[in-house]
């Protein structure tokens, strides 16, 4: 059994401010071993239940957060910058190196948007106001899941804050395993659980949640992706490269398929960057 962990970092263990997740901020050192605590327990989990393969996917900013020398010595490490010639799909790499049976999303966080969410975005909070999938408002767990679904691999597990474990409840037509590492107390406030609660319980979970008889999560293609995003400027480099403009700040990108549309749309949130972002240096 081989098993595929997506991480973020908003909605790690203690982590509730900005300065937790940029290199060189306050605490940001400390936050990386709450984020690897929170990985080692997904994984401890998945090979309880006999998984013989996992693979970790940093998929945070620079996504170089994860302590390697802290990392479970039989779990896998990718990490690197989500760059088009090396991850053109952003927080997921490596997928055609699988089969893999399930994935578990570690540390995620709420959409962009939504009502007094902790550290809120999606996908990159600097340029995008809303993404929309097939019509319907997306965050990154939703999205995630749909790339992941389209390589038959079903997410079985997630972690994060109250408000991110409300919107995955809603966003997913099935039951999965959610674990609330934390209360959200607005944007940048918590009530954190300890990390050896929060641990306890994602290893348990884990565990739980493996062998999964779930099925992936696909959406509908043709697929459709809107972007709204914060200003006229961003827009028009966005266009440069495709899509069609749709309402005040939006652009279209219609595809037969969906990871081809996905590659596309992140190529255009780079395009719409005057100069690389941080983030993927």
């Amino acid at each position: 059994m081989r098993i595929y962990i997506s991480v973020d970092m908003e909605g790690a263990t203690g982590v509730c401010h900005r300065d937790h997740l940029v290199p060189g901020g306050q605490d940001y050192e400390k936050a990386r071993h709450w984020l690897t605590g929170d990985v080692n327990a997904a994984v401890e989990g998945a090979l309880a239940a006999g998984a013989s393969d996992v693979v970790v996917a940093d998929g945070h900013g620079t996504m170089r957060n994860i302590l390697l020398d802290e990392l479970h010595a039989d779990a896998r490490l990718l990490t690197g910058p989500a760059q088009a010639r090396n991850r053109p799909l952003g927080q997921l790499a490596a997928l055609e190196s699988g089969p893999f049976d399930a994935a578990f999303l570690i540390g995620y966080h709420s959409r962009a948007g939504t009502a007094g969410g902790l550290l809120s975005h999606t996908w990159v909070g600097a340029l995008v106001n809303e993404i929309r999938l097939n019509g319907r408002p997306a965050g990154e767990a939703q999205l995630n899941a749909a790339i992941l679904g389209s390589h038959d691999i079903p997410v079985v597990l997630a972690s994060g804050s109250d408000d991110f474990c409300r919107e995955a409840r809603a966003d997913f037509d099935q039951e999965l395993e959610l674990v609330e590492v934390k209360q959200t107390l607005g944007p940048s406030a918590i009530l954190t659980l300890a990390p050896k609660k929060s641990q306890a319980l994602i290893r348990a979970a884990a565990q739980r949640s493996l062998p999964s008889r779930r099925e992936p999560w696909r959406t509908s293609q043709p697929v459709t992706f809107e972007l709204d995003l914060h200003r006229d400027d961003m827009r028009e480099r966005a266009l440069e490269l495709a899509g069609e403009p749709v309402g005040r700040l939006g652009v279209r990108f219609v595809e037969d398929n969906l990871i081809t549309a996905v590659k596309l749309v992140w190529r255009a949130l780079a395009h719409c960057m005057r100069e690389e972002g941080s983030f993927l240096k």
